[in-house]
């Protein structure tokens, strides 16, 4: 291939270990690294019209718009699993190949789904929070126990198994809803197939795992935590938009349930949001993902694919082949 010049937007790429940047740049195509910019910034946009490639992450919008400055563009490679922010299509009418890296990070959001469900049922952080403001509420705080309780996904793709296989742990009984049902492992874990609205109804911890699109958007809202328990706590390591959150901030606040977990927000980040008010909702910066193996295995998965790409073959995850085809008529 003749010279091929890689835009490198992605802040967390390589954040840990830079083996796969090494690689890149021993790779014989152009870097250029304007990791944490965007199209505000006019050195970026000029950027943009000498790349063949741009490797993304979550801040960038790839659309109509930014691929009409990007006329030599032909490869639109995500970190992560995520695809909410590039449009599909849009890429394929650009001619640009996408493809991202799913599975690299299920461990590390399952881990951190987990964490929230524990922080968030135990009250772990209001704990830390009164204890260091010198309040020893010893007989006072009052945690959810989730043994032997029912857990609900939403979603029982790859993560969502990797959070059932730890309920596990717990002794959870665990049901899910997913349009494209795991039999197999399913059958193997003793999961239980119900519609989201009995889920909602019979679940003690609601997490979500689905990706954000228009079936998915405000999934969660008013009249959907209507139906869960009292009790109950929602979990949302997945994407912010599957949850209205001025519904949920109500539900919390009015005690429609006990308790949240979200990492995703509609906007990030959530600097005006009213959740902030609340001691019942635990709050992380989008950071499910971030483990060292997490984003380790992010890097190099997009990266093996953009050197495969830069020798003619075709990466592994592409999503839309038929810019493949295309590129390759």
């Amino acid at each position: 291939m003749d010279k091929f010049t890689v835009l490198i937007e992605s802040r967390p790429f390589c954040a840990f270990d830079d083996t796969p940047m090494e690689q890149l740049q021993k790779s014989g195509m152009d870097l250029i690294d304007m990791r944490g910019s965007g199209v505000q910034d006019a050195k970026f946009v000029e950027a943009l019209t000498l790349a063949d490639a741009i490797l993304c992450g979550n801040d960038l919008i790839v659309n109509d718009e930014m691929l009409d400055k990007a006329p030599r563009i032909r490869a639109i490679a995500k970190m992560g699993a995520g695809l909410d922010t590039v449009d599909i299509a849009a890429a394929t009418r650009h001619n640009a190949i996408v493809f991202h890296t799913p599975g690299a990070n299920n461990q590390a959001v399952a881990d951190h789904t987990f964490g929230l469900i524990l922080n968030v049922a135990r009250k772990i952080i209001y704990c830390d929070q009164s204890l260091r403001e010198n309040r020893w509420e010893h007989t006072k705080i009052m945690g959810l126990e989730i043994w032997q309780k029912t857990l609900g996904l939403i979603g029982l793709g790859a993560i969502g198994r990797c959070v059932a296989l730890r309920a596990k742990g717990f002794q959870m009984k665990v049901v899910a809803y997913d349009p494209f049902w795991p039999t197999e492992f399913a059958d193997e874990q003793g999961i239980e197939q119900l519609e989201i609205e009995e889920l909602l109804k019979v679940s003690d911890v609601v997490s979500l795992h689905v990706p954000l699109n228009p079936q998915t958007k405000w999934l969660i809202q008013e009249k959907t935590l209507s139906l869960m328990k009292p009790s109950a706590i929602l979990i949302n390591a997945a994407r912010g938009g599957i949850v209205k959150e001025t519904d949920l901030y109500q539900a919390l606040k009015n005690n429609v349930i006990a308790g949240a977990g979200l990492d995703v927000f509609e906007t990030e980040p959530p600097t005006d949001s009213a959740l902030l008010e609340l001691d019942n909702v635990v709050l992380t910066p989008h950071t499910a993902a971030f483990t060292f193996e997490g984003m380790n295995n992010m890097s190099v998965g997009v990266v093996e694919q953009l050197i495969a790409y830069y020798h003619g073959n075709k990466p592994v995850y592409t999503v839309n082949p038929e810019a493949w085809d295309a590129q390759k008529a």
